[in-house]
């Protein structure tokens, strides 16, 4: 069963990560003047780090040792970047689909992926 909280947390994380990370592209685009793909893979860096750390400390609470932690949510980033890959590639070259409603269809699958190998996977407890 699905804890209420946790998925409150788990969203307002990412939610707030959605925001910190284009403040910082802003911030390194805009502001420090740096080229769009660099600007935007040094935000993906910190916001990946924040989100992290946000899910591991708040929404998981977790207390499995971060050797361990880290490696399973780099592969499950991996498998979220897969997914979106495919999604979009698929709404919008087999299907043609405005790419925005991709998108969306894609974060709704992402957040689910995310959120179930979060919670059995990459932050689950061994109790």
């Amino acid at each position: 069963m699905v804890d209420p909280r946790r998925l409150t947390r788990f969203i307002l994380v990412g939610g707030s990560t959605t925001v910190v990370f284009l403040c910082l592209t802003w911030l390194f685009v805009d502001g420090l003047q740096l080229q769009v793909l660099a600007g935007s893979t040094i935000a993906l860096i910190f916001t990946g780090l924040y989100n992290y750390c946000s899910h591991y400390y708040w929404t998981f609470s977790s207390d499995t040792p971060h050797s361990s932690v880290f490696i399973k949510y780099l592969v499950m980033a991996a498998g979220a970047f897969t997914i979106n890959g495919l999604i979009m590639h698929f709404g919008i070259m087999v299907m043609p689909v405005h790419y925005l409603v991709v998108q969306f269809l894609a974060n709704v699958a992402l957040v689910i992926w995310s959120f179930t190998v979060s919670s059995l996977w990459v932050f689950g407890r061994k109790d």
